[in-house]
């Protein structure tokens, strides 16, 4: 997900019940237990607790987290959203807006109650398929009564107003909504849209999504898939986005910015892709040499991981803090800072190797991370490690690296450590195990089955499971399979260990 900047070296930090989801390798550590302290300053935002609830009718009383291994509290297993309709009326100024959220949503008849991740605002009315229902808020969830005659699927409409503040998740990152001179933007992984927005927030489970945001006339909103009015004279912009995706994938920028169309790249399988990018009013000519590289970095991943999977892409450069870069699903966020020219030198036609690195990153993570997401933030390296390996073979391809050598460097790194990529800590799993550290694992994989073998895995992998949430286990079950290797002491020695061998496979 994001690549930061600190002190002049590149550390990465951090870059999502449907049907598909796999049961999760046995983690061979002790769990660790997760922390809530915030960084200093700010408020603890992550509640560790996965309360339970009973509806007080004698019912099975509704979990209201997923126990999830890192983050327990998120989520609920009775839940499977179907579609968001989020309509907000913002006040830029502010950094607020009242809000009318819908949420359909299969919930287990079993279950007579309706959880929700909602922290750090009040709602105030909630129906459910257009009537009234009782409501609770337990913590950082929101508990809705169901009717005793209500069916498998409902549409619980939430009414509330937020004025969210800056935070930062349990891994020490910033998440949530983030107020901007004259705009707005969320940064949603792994914990953030509950902050904002009442949700089923965890990446196992995916949605469609709808957004109808007002803003003052001048100002440009940005959503994920299709732009199907600009907002204009009290009217919303409405973008609708008909792929499934997780919370954290959720793209919103509100600001001022011109929304470009880019056109269309026909993929490998003969699909047209819509291009459309974001870049600050008036200034598409300092940014266009960078949306220019796309189409290129497309070519490339397309020849080693298969078809683009999704719908469209683009790239939007906003207002937002220097050095974080976000995958949200089709359309990649990054900081304008880290575009601008004065920042790396002073040629107006080059691109230099960290901003290469952020555009070939984010690019890969529309095959890994977004068109098949984790099951659990415990297979984040599904994400991560593959979209760095992804963004060294670019710059190998480009020749600003030596992917060889720069894989060697980081082997040595991995002799001794306290995490093994597979099992990430709360601490981690934005670190470097799961970014650098897990790119190694990548590339002994790619050594042991062989350059046919690995490729062919990766793009099985994304074939067969595009629009799913999946495991690690899936993807060691599909390596056996499609490799007819056994791969077990394999993944035993490079994913789940903390110290990594000496040298990579021969082969």
């Amino acid at each position: 997900m994001a690549v930061l900047m600190v002190a002049g070296m590149l550390v990465a930090t951090a870059c999502a019940a449907d049907a598909g989801v796999t049961t999760e390798r046995a983690d061979p550590i002790t769990d660790p237990a997760p922390s809530s302290v915030p960084a200093p300053g700010l408020p603890a935002t992550t509640s560790t607790e996965a309360p339970t609830v009973s509806d007080g009718r004698g019912s099975q009383p509704t979990d209201t987290g997923l126990a999830d291994r890192l983050f327990p509290g998120l989520g609920a297993p009775a839940v499977d959203v179907v579609s968001y309709l989020v309509q907000l009326d913002v006040n830029v100024d502010a950094g607020s807006f009242d809000a009318v959220v819908d949420v359909v949503a299969d919930v287990d008849i079993a279950v007579r109650q309706m959880a929700l991740d909602a922290a750090g605002f009040t709602v105030d009315s909630v129906q459910i398929d257009g009537a009234h229902a009782p409501f609770e808020q337990a913590g950082d969830e929101l508990i809705i009564e169901l009717p005793l005659d209500s069916g498998q699927r409902v549409t619980a409409t939430i009414t509330y107003s937020a004025a969210p503040d800056e935070a930062f998740s349990a891994v020490g990152l910033p998440a949530g909504w983030f107020q901007t001179d004259g705009g707005s933007y969320v940064l949603n992984e792994p914990d953030g849209a509950r902050r904002w927005l009442p949700s089923n927030d965890h990446p196992s489970d995916k949605a469609t999504w709808r957004f109808e945001i007002t803003v003052p006339d001048g100002v440009t909103v940005s959503a994920n898939g299709d732009l199907l009015q600009d907002g204009q004279l009290g009217e919303p912009w409405i973008w609708q986005m008909a792929e499934e995706m997780p919370t954290y994938l959720v793209h919103l920028v509100i600001g001022r910015y011109d929304v470009l169309d880019g056109g269309a790249l026909t993929s490998a399988d003969g699909d047209k892709i819509q291009l459309t990018h974001v870049v600050p009013a008036g200034e598409q000519a300092k940014f266009q040499r960078f949306i220019d590289e796309t189409p290129k970095q497309f070519d490339y991943f397309e020849e080693r991981f298969g078809p683009y999977p999704l719908e469209d892409y683009g790239l939007a450069f906003v207002d937002s803090i220097a050095g974080l870069a976000m995958e949200t699903q089709g359309r990649s966020l990054f900081s304008k800072l880290d575009f601008q020219v004065s920042a790396f030198g002073d040629d107006e036609t080059q691109i230099n190797v960290l901003q290469q690195l952020l555009l070939a990153h984010e690019l890969a993570h529309q095959w890994f991370g977004n068109a098949v997401s984790p099951a659990t933030w415990s297979d984040i390296w599904l994400n991560e490690s593959f979209a760095t390996y992804a963004q060294y073979l670019w710059l190998d391809e480009i020749e600003l690296v030596d992917l060889d050598s720069e894989m060697s460097e980081l082997l040595l790194a991995r002799q001794t450590g306290d995490v093994a990529t597979g099992t990430p800590t709360l601490e981690s799993m934005f670190g470097f195990e799961s970014y650098d550290g897990g790119s190694v694992v990548v590339h002994a994989l790619r050594l042991e089955v062989g350059d046919e073998a690995f490729f062919a895995l990766l793009a099985g992998w994304i074939g067969s499971n595009t629009g799913t949430s999946q495991t690690s286990d899936a993807f060691i079950l599909l390596a056996h399979d499609l490799t007819g290797l056994d791969l077990g002491e394999f993944f035993d020695t490079w994913l789940y260990a903390t110290s990594l061998p000496a040298e990579f496979p021969q082969g």
